[in-house]
C-alpha cells in the first residue's frame, strides 16, 4: 500500500504515523540439514543428499485500520440559523446543540473534549461562550459591546486567551473560563489578534501588524512580548506542535503563501513547501511528525499532509470534492474531517490518510463547516 505524493518518493504505510504496529515478515524456509562433512555420511555408506524445497513465504498480513471513534463538532445552517452540531464519523447520528437563536461559530474544543468554547453574534454583539458537552448548558464567558473572539483554550482547560475589540483596537485577553478575571495581555497601537496557547501554557502565539505588515510574535503571561518573524511577506494562522517547541504559519507571498515552521525560540525558521500556491493553515497531526493544509494540486483542489522531517508530501485529493477551510485530526492521528464544495453545498467530509478514502459525513442543502474533533 503507497500513498500518492507529489513527485518526491513513494513511502510505505508503515512510515506513516498512523499504523498501530510494525509490518514484520515471516521468515525463514528451513532446509535438511545433511549429516557428515559435505552432506556425506560414513565413506562406507554414501546416502543421496536430502531433498531441498523452497516453501513459498505467506506475505505477511497488512496492518489494520482502526475504525474512527469520537465525535465531530461542527457549524451548520440547516435549521434557518448557525448553530452548533455533533455528528459521528459516519455521519449516521448527527444533533443540534445550541438553539439560542443567535448565529453560532468557531468551534474550540477543551483540552478534556468534554467542553467547546465558540463565538456567538446575538444583536450584532459578538461574545464567547462554552457548551457543555454533556449537559448541552451554555455558559458566557464575555459580555461587552465590541467583538470578543478567536478564543484558545489554556492546556490546563482553566481559562481561555481571546481577542477584542473592546479597547477601539484588537487587542490580547485572558479569562477563566467561567467568565472572572479578565486581563487585557497587550496594549499597542497595532491590532493584536489570532492568539493560541502553547502547549506548556507559559507562552502565546499571536498575530500582530505592529511592524507595519502581518508577524507572528510570542506572548508571556505577564504581558512580555517578543518577535518571531520579521520578514516583508505577511505572516499568519500560527499553529503550535504538540510538544511545544515549533510554530507552523502561513507566509504570504501576494495572493498565494507558503507554509513554514520556526522554532519557539526563533530558530530553524524554514518552509515546508517549495514555491507559494493557494495553501490554507496548517494543522499538526497528534504525534507532530506532519502538517496538513488545504492545497491546489496540478488536479484540483485537495489536501497536502507534509513531513516535518523530509521532502515527503502525501497528496489527498477526490474529484468533484473541493475542501475548504482548515482540516482537524482525528484524535489517533489516521484521518482527517474538513468541510468541503461538493455540488454546490458545503458539506463534511472524512478521509484515511493512508488510502486516501473519502466519506461524505453530512448531505444538507445547507452550510456545513469548522469541524472540529473531540475524542469523547
Amino acid at each position: 500500500m503507497t500513498f500518492t505524493q507529489n513527485a518526491y518518493k513513494t513511502i510505505p504505510v508503515s512510515v506513516f504515523l498512523i499504523l498501530a504496529s510494525v509490518i514484520v515478515s515471516a521468515c525463514g524456509s528451513t532446509a535438511d540439514i545433511l549429516p557428515g562433512a559435505g552432506g556425506l555420511g560414513s565413506e562406507d555408506e554414501p546416502t543421496a543428499a536430502a531433498e531441498i524445497t523452497d516453501a513459498p513465504e505467506e506475505p505477511p498480513p497488512a496492518t489494520p485500520i482502526p475504525a474512527p471513534f469520537g465525535s465531530i463538532i461542527f457549524v451548520s445552517n440547516r435549521d434557518g440559523q448557525m448553530s452548533l452540531y455533533k455528528t459521528t464519523p459516519d455521519g449516521i447520528q448527527q444533533i443540534r446543540l445550541t438553539t439560542s437563536g443567535s448565529e453560532d461559530g468557531n468551534p474550540v474544543i477543551s483540552p478534556d473534549g468534554t467542553r467547546v468554547a465558540f463565538v456567538s453574534t446575538l444583536n450584532d454583539n459578538t461574545d464567547i461562550y462554552i457548551l457543555d458537552l454533556n449537559t448541552l448548558d451554555v455558559t458566557r464567558v464575555t459580555d461587552t459591546a465590541e467583538r470578543d473572539a478567536a478564543p484558545s483554550w489554556s492546556p490546563d482547560g482553566q481559562q481561555l486567551v481571546f481577542e477584542s475589540f473592546r479597547d477601539g483596537n484588537l487587542e490580547i485577553y485572558v479569562t477563566n473560563a467561567d467568565g472572572s478575571n479578565q486581563i487585557r495581555l497587550t496594549n499597542d497601537a497595532a491590532g493584536d489578534s489570532s492568539p493560541v496557547w502553547s502547549p506548556n501554557g507559559s507562552e502565546i502565539a499571536f498575530v500582530s501588524n505592529r511592524f507595519g505588515n502581518s508577524d507572528i510574535l510570542l506572548l508571556s503571561l505577564n504581558g512580555a512580548v517578543s518577535t518571531l518573524t520579521t520578514s516583508a511577506a505577511p505572516d499568519s494562522a500560527p499553529a503550535w506542535s504538540p510538544d511545544g517547541s515549533i510554530i507552523a504559519y502561513k507566509s504570504s507571498v501576494g495572493d498565494l503563501s507558503n507554509l513554514c515552521l520556526i522554532g519557539r525560540d526563533g530558530l530553524n525558521q524554514r518552509c515546508l513547501t517549495s514555491a507559494p500556491s493557494e495553501y490554507g493553515s496548517p494543522a499538526w497531526s497528534p504525534n507532530g511528525m506532519w502538517v496538513a493544509a488545504n492545497a491546489k494540486q496540478s488536479a484540483g483542489y485537495g489536501i497536502n499532509v507534509f513531513s516535518i522531517t523530509d521532502e515527503t508530501v502525501i497528496q489527498l485529493f477526490e474529484q468533484g470534492v473541493e475542501p475548504r477551510g482548515t482540516p482537524a485530526w482525528s484524535p489517533d492521528g489516521v484521518r482527517l474531517i474538513f468541510q468541503a464544495l461538493a455540488g454546490g453545498d458545503m458539506e463534511l467530509y472524512l478521509v484515511t490518510v493512508p488510502t486516501n478514502e473519502f466519506i461524505r459525513v453530512t448531505s444538507s442543502v445547507a452550510y456545513d463547516g469548522e469541524p472540529v474533533w473531540s475524542d469523547q
